[in-house]
């Protein structure tokens, strides 16, 4: 192993361990020091006064959150509420439709797995079905027009509900979602919108995709702490036929939903208070949209005038964040397809921050071999990259799921996926390059 690449001039604002290469901000997200020196002063403030912050003060940061959030998720702050992830999101959404026996939901192999266990859940339960639209991954190049019409062209006269994600999890791809959910509502499918890769990821704006249901995490691209999600409705879907019981409700209801607090409308305010949680996260989102874009300020990422103190020019820092984090993932995936021979299985304009590349392929009974070995994550080259390299950064399978052992079965595709934040730097993702061409070296032997 060579000496470490340097990450980026601002990392030390990050706490990540300067002994890691650290590429998979897209799994779990990072906190600026700052960010959780926020959070912390949050959680003093509460506990000094507890009755004060639960009864009155909260409720009254939690409005300020949602409007400072809004403009950057292209929402009005009434239509949604926070809460802890997009799973949860996805769940609650779900829970509040009236799926009917016989009826199809509407997904693909590139959604995140939990949120399909959500699906098949649902399901279950309705005695509905749960249709997959095709769409292969590592096998030519994907363009929107091959995505919209494998989602859209799969929908049949039973299909009610779609799940599609705003950026896909597995393959990080860019879905072209406005089209879709627009073609999908001429048919009378309705969405739910997975954009748990949205805020701070990729320009969002709610409003105008018009999905029923839209969720998004703060923790990933925003840097927000843990914890920190929201949930969109869209007006009409928040009472009326497209909820069980007329109204749309949380998953665990407060005793705030029979006496609602004078002033503060149901149905979304409802999310507010679900017993004595710890709201920190969510009032913390501000502070991470601001501080963030004070540490692209620091470099030079912002464009002349615009001022990260001011609310109204968030927005914009954030476009540039967003435009400089994916210009960085493309340099990267390319640098990577370059050196292992690979092509880029999708057209740039579906790429943001986070690029999924096929590996180079091995034959397919030495494949089943690879991904038989023992490991702590879904594939034994992603330990291998940790332990000798000292690189973190995801390998998986598409699609997901077992292999299948039979001899001639087809081996899935192998993938990496390269994430690219503010703290990273194009040295790391040459020298991953470097790792992985000696790792699959090493493979051809095994």
């Amino acid at each position: 192993m060579s000496t470490l690449p340097a990450p980026s001039a601002v990392a030390h604002h990050w706490g990540i361990d300067p002994g890691v290469v650290y590429l998979n901000h897209g799994s779990f997200g990072a906190c600026p020091t700052r960010v959780l020196d926020a959070q912390r002063s949050i959680i003093d403030g509460a506990e000094r006064e507890l009755v004060a912050f639960y009864v009155t003060d909260a409720f009254e940061m939690l409005d300020a959150a949602r409007a400072a959030l809004a403009p950057l998720i292209g929402a009005h702050p009434d239509d949604f509420a926070f809460v802890s992830n997009a799973t949860t999101g996805v769940a609650t959404a779900l829970a509040n439709f009236p799926l009917r026996a016989g009826d199809e939901i509407l997904v693909s192999a590139h959604e995140y797995p939990a949120c399909l266990i959500q699906v098949r859940d649902a399901a279950r339960r309705a005695g509905a079905t749960v249709r997959f639209a095709d769409i292969p991954f590592g096998v030519g190049v994907l363009d929107e027009r091959a995505i919209f019409d494998a989602i859209v062209n799969a929908a049949t006269e039973r299909t009610r509900l779609c799940l599609l994600s705003n950026v896909t999890s597995p393959t990080a791809l860019r879905f072209p979602v406005a089209r879709i959910v627009r073609a999908l509502r001429e048919r009378n499918i309705e969405t739910i919108l997975d954009a748990a890769h949205g805020p701070g990821c990729v320009p969002l704006d709610l409003d105008a995709i018009g999905a029923a249901w839209s969720t998004g995490n703060c923790h990933k691209w925003l840097c927000a702490p843990k914890g920190s999600a929201f949930l969109h409705v869209r007006r009409d879907a928040q009472r009326g036929p497209l909820t069980i019981e007329g109204v749309f409700r949380p998953l665990a209801l407060s005793h705030f939903n029979a006496h609602p607090i004078p002033g503060r409308e149901m149905p979304m305010r409802g999310f507010d208070f679900l017993g004595t949680s710890d709201v920190s996260a969510w009032l913390t989102v501000p502070h991470a949209m601001r501080i963030v874009a004070e540490i692209a300020e620091e470099v030079g990422l912002l464009p002349r005038g615009l001022d990260p103190h001011d609310s109204a020019s968030l927005t914009g820092a954030w476009r540039a964040i967003m435009d400089h984090n994916r210009a960085l993932c493309l340099r990267g995936r390319n640098i990577l397809c370059d050196a292992m021979g690979v092509s880029p299985p999708a057209h740039d304009d579906l790429i943001g921050p986070i690029a999924t590349i096929p590996l180079p392929a091995h034959d397919a009974e030495r494949t089943r071999r690879l991904l038989a070995r023992p490991t702590r994550h879904a594939d034994a080259l992603q330990d291998a990259l940790r332990d000798r390299w000292k690189i973190q950064v995801p390998i998986w399978r598409y699609p997901p799921g077992p292999v299948d052992p039979s001899p001639g079965a087809p081996a899935p595709v192998r993938t990496i996926r390269i994430s690219a934040q503010l703290y990273n730097s194009e040295a790391q993702y040459r020298y991953l390059a470097d790792a992985l061409c000696a790792e699959i070296e090493r493979e051809r032997q095994y």
